[in-house]
């Protein structure tokens, strides 16, 4: 069994309260807070981009290509499917090495097939427990092992490894260079922290910011205090970004944890955007970073006030209430990410063929 850093229990700190019952089992987050991909449906009048749509949607960035007006990609039910269709094959690839984790991650599945049963607008709460239960799992007991997570070759193994490392700090140890005594003193070197695809930086509250006072003098300060609360919100999004991040793929900008990994038998870095031939317009990839973190703040809002509301949980329980909200706030900013991003490079395919243009 590889060796947990001390810090990660923490997350089942709040979790193991999971198995209580609660009254109320769904959040109602209305017609206010449409997740549907019908909002995007709607603006595309065409057919053949409605389809091209859907099957963009249902593939990675970097496994897509352009379907025909009369095709679109099936689920196991013949019918269009959409991100879960990405999903499903991301699951079934970890399955072909970890069948036991691939069946842990299976709840992701359900909980999505679910909440799109009812346009995005009627959230499960007891299949969101589940999610949560399920992320610690692989924190505590499928065993957080660096060593095995390194030899597995698929891309959400190698993510979930770079990301929890970059989130800690990514410590390493060098040696110094030699002093007059002959002695070589060892220098700790830590990342900047997890930077998702769009630049945005996570990193452990525990560790200490070192600030250059005068050249060759560093001041250590602790960043900010460590509790339970903000670890379990932190560790939920990092292995939620990880898991959409592997199976979507949509490109990240320079810095990006995702874009620094040496990847292996997973083929294919980690797309990049770039800036000369970009897939979407610069403003339609700021307009879908908003969309997306509009979609985290409202959802994540809507389930905080739920299960902090009395009827579900005693206020008591800030750490599981933290964990669901951020599971909830994540999985809808990724969907909005991908459907955006599709939305966009749907458009701009359409606009190409209408002026001739090959890509």
């Amino acid at each position: 069994m590889g060796w947990r850093p001390v810090v990660l229990p923490l997350l089942g700190l709040g979790l193991g309260l999971l198995a209580a019952g609660c009254a109320v089992s769904a959040v109602d987050l209305r017609d206010s807070l449409d997740l549907n991909q019908a909002s995007f449906l709607d603006k595309l009048a065409e057919q053949v981009l409605i389809d091209e749509f859907s099957a963009c949607t249902a593939r990675p960035y970097d496994e897509r290509t352009t379907f025909p007006a009369n095709q679109s990609t099936p689920d196991a039910g013949g019918k269009p499917d959409g991100p879960l269709q990405a999903i499903h094959t991301l699951i079934a690839r970890v399955k072909e090495g970890h069948p036991s984790h691939a069946e842990s991650l299976q709840i992701l599945e359900e909980t999505l097939a679910d909440w799109k049963g009812t346009s995005y607008r009627r959230l499960d709460l007891h299949k969101l427990r589940k999610v949560v239960e399920v992320i610690k799992q692989w924190y505590v007991h499928v065993d957080f092992d660096e060593d095995a997570l390194a030899e597995d070759g698929s891309r959400f193994a190698q993510l979930l490894l770079a990301y929890n490392k970059a989130y800690f700090g990514d410590i390493r140890y060098t040696a110094g260079p030699g002093t007059g005594s002959g002695l070589r003193a060892v220098a700790r070197v830590t990342s900047d922290g997890f930077i998702d695809r769009n630049g945005n930086v996570w990193r452990f509250p525990g560790r200490s910011v070192e600030v250059t006072k005068e050249p060759g003098q560093r001041l250590a300060t602790a960043s900010s205090q460590v509790d339970s609360r903000r670890i379990v919100a932190d560790l939920t999004r990092v292995f939620l970004e990880a898991f959409f991040d592997a199976a979507f793929r949509e490109p990240a900008v320079e810095g990006a944890t995702a874009l620094r990994i040496q990847w292996k038998a997973a083929g294919r870095p980690y797309p990049s955007f770039d800036a000369e031939r970009p897939p979407i317009p610069l403003d339609a990839f700021a307009r879908v970073t908003r969309d997306a973190l509009r979609a985290e703040a409202a959802v994540t809002s809507e389930v905080g006030k739920a299960v902090r509301g009395g009827s579900i949980f005693s206020t008591q329980n800030e750490t599981l209430a933290a964990g669901l909200e951020t599971a909830a706030g994540v999985i809808a900013k990724k969907l909005v990410e991908h459907g955006g991003f599709c939305y966009f490079q749907t458009i701009q395919q359409g606009e190409r063929r209408k002026e001739g243009i090959k890509d």
